[in-house]
């Protein structure tokens, strides 16, 4: 009866972790349809090896539990358990205790006379007086910009997301030179390769971890010579609340080593309102370097790892912030933001980096289209590092290096969070490039100082 009741149950035949995450989150965002009492199994046949050790069931379960605290109905109205059969887990089963037609984030309480005195504050206009007493004031700023509304914020068509999706690509990450591997919209990667790119209209936490996962797989089952890199648009996913994007961001970002998926892919993240971490000043024109990572909506970009390993030997990631900062300053923050919103970059159309006079990018296109570093691009003889990655002073203006080190320090040892994190690749990068940097300034300083006296 048990093994009959075994053959009734789905199967998934996943049989790496990438498949089987992208298994069980598919089970898991079904369970938004759930309601109370409900539940569907899965089971994942070929996975019994690895779900029998007890470190990797640990990391998956450490995932998952990170994942609960941003998604909108895992871990509050429904859970995941094992399915156990002769002492060995064979798949999972999600349950619901959703009340039927009930929303998770409507709360009810009971009454608190502290708070539900009757009165409902009516906020209208309250932003029209506050300019009013600014005025008054002589505190009003008159340099305040006024930026167009953006129109048709999301639309209804799938093929209008990716037009504009591939416009921005073309002008911003390939024309302005800001993703170094990428050649017009529909190439990049090293060796160079097709782009795909997809639309998901999700908005639930789970079913966007269930499309991720799944354009995962889709990437790794296709030859890199059809299938560089993946760019997955969700144009309603997030797109007003870049502080949950960043959130969901980390927990992608936190299993690529312990979950050993770091060996398969890398990712990148761009949201309409992102915002770097990395220590550099980002008030007025330093503002300009987001712009690297603000797209029209929100966007993941899937990297072979092979393929951003191969990169990184050529060009620091540290490096080439540096130089979109310096570009997209050139052009500037009102510009940026404007043609944004208007999903317009005709007033640049015009604007096009020259790849060859930038070392940063000459030597990227060189590598990239050879897949070596020629030896004139290497600063010694004995030095296997290309010329683009030596950093002078005039690479970092305006950028604390200091505070790149110190805040990539605090991070790793836990000093806000209070446990050991590991830094992402970008961060990494930043930090090492700042290490090299500020040490070979003190060995610059201490050979220039005058030796003491005997």
């Amino acid at each position: 009866a048990a093994e009959n009741e075994e053959e009734l149950i789905p199967s998934d035949p996943a049989k790496t972790t990438t498949q089987f995450l992208a298994g069980l989150w598919k089970l898991i965002a079904q369970g938004n349809d759930l309601v109370r009492d409900e539940t569907k199994t899965v089971l994942f046949p070929n996975m019994g090896e690895k779900l029998a050790s007890k470190r990797y069931l640990n990391l998956v379960t450490a995932h998952l539990d990170a994942c609960k605290d941003v998604c909108d109905y895992f871990g509050i109205c429904t859970t995941l358990q094992p399915y156990i059969k002769d002492g060995r887990i064979k798949g999972f089963t999600v349950k619901s205790f959703r009340k039927p037609g009930h929303d998770p984030d409507n709360f009810e309480f009971a009454y608190d006379p502290f708070w539900d005195d009757g009165d409902d504050w009516d906020y209208e206009g309250i932003d029209d007086e506050y300019e009013k007493e600014e005025a008054k004031s002589g505190t009003a700023s008159s340099n305040k910009v006024k930026y167009p509304e953006i129109v048709n914020k999301i639309p209804d068509n799938d093929e209008e997301i990716l037009k504009i999706s591939k416009e921005w690509v073309a002008k911003i990450c390939s024309d302005m030179g800001i993703c170094p591997f990428t050649s017009g919209a529909e190439k990049a990667g090293l060796p160079i390769g097709p782009v795909y790119y997809t639309v998901d209209r999700s908005t639930s936490m789970e079913d966007m971890y269930a499309r991720y996962w799944q354009e995962v797989v889709r990437m790794e089952d296709s030859p890199e010579s059809e299938h560089s890199t993946t760019l997955l648009v969700a144009p309603e996913f997030c797109i007003d609340n870049v502080e949950i994007f960043e959130s969901f961001s980390t927990t992608l970002t936190q299993p690529l080593t312990a979950l050993d998926v770091e060996d398969s892919i890398q990712l990148v993240f761009f949201h309409p309102h992102w915002s770097f971490r990395d220590g550099g000043e980002r008030g007025g024109e330093g503002a300009a370097a987001n712009y690297a990572r603000r797209s029209p909506w929100p966007m993941i970009n899937i990297l072979r790892t092979n393929q951003v390993r191969a990169a990184q030997k050529g060009i620091p990631t540290g490096l080439v912030y540096k130089q979109n900062e310096k570009t997209l300053s050139g052009i500037g923050v009102e510009k940026l933001e404007t043609m944004l919103r208007l999903r317009d970059w005709t007033e640049i159309a015009d604007v096009k980096v020259n790849r060859r006079e930038m070392e940063a990018l000459r030597v990227a296109q060189d590598f990239q289209q050879t897949g070596v570093i020629k030896q004139e691009d290497t600063s010694f003889l004995n030095d296997a590092t290309p010329a683009a990655n030596k950093v002078d002073g005039t690479q970092i203006e305006k950028g604390n290096l200091v505070n790149v080190v110190k805040e990539a320090l605090e991070k790793r040892l836990g000093k806000e969070s209070g446990k050991v994190t590991r830094l992402s690749g970008p961060e990494t990068s930043a930090a090492i490039m700042a290490s090299d940097f500020l040490l070979a300034e003190v060995e610059k300083i201490i050979a220039s100082s005058d030796p003491p006296s005997p």
